[in-house]
């Protein structure tokens, strides 16, 4: 049986079309929960937390540190525990 996973996306930043990766705050593997900080990106004007949309498991990081992203790219992915 395949484990669903969850993509990690750049959610819609209004006027902002993109945003650099600072850091992932989790390794892959890790465990987290949904709503828990995930990743660190920086806009031209600041600097948030994108949030884990879904509980389970880190599987994979698509984006790494100083890749630029557009809204709606695939940043990583959680599978489902």
């Amino acid at each position: 049986m395949k484990r669903a996973t969850t993509e990690v996306q750049l959610p819609d930043l209004g006027e902002i079309e993109g945003a650099v990766v600072v850091g992932w705050l989790r390794s892959v593997g890790d465990v987290v929960q949904e709503g828990e900080d995930l990743v660190e990106v920086e806009t031209e004007k600041t600097t948030f937390v994108v949030p884990a949309p879904a509980s389970g498991r880190l599987a994979s990081v698509t984006a790494e540190e100083g890749k630029r992203v557009q809204v709606g790219d695939r940043l990583g992915d959680i599978a489902a525990e």
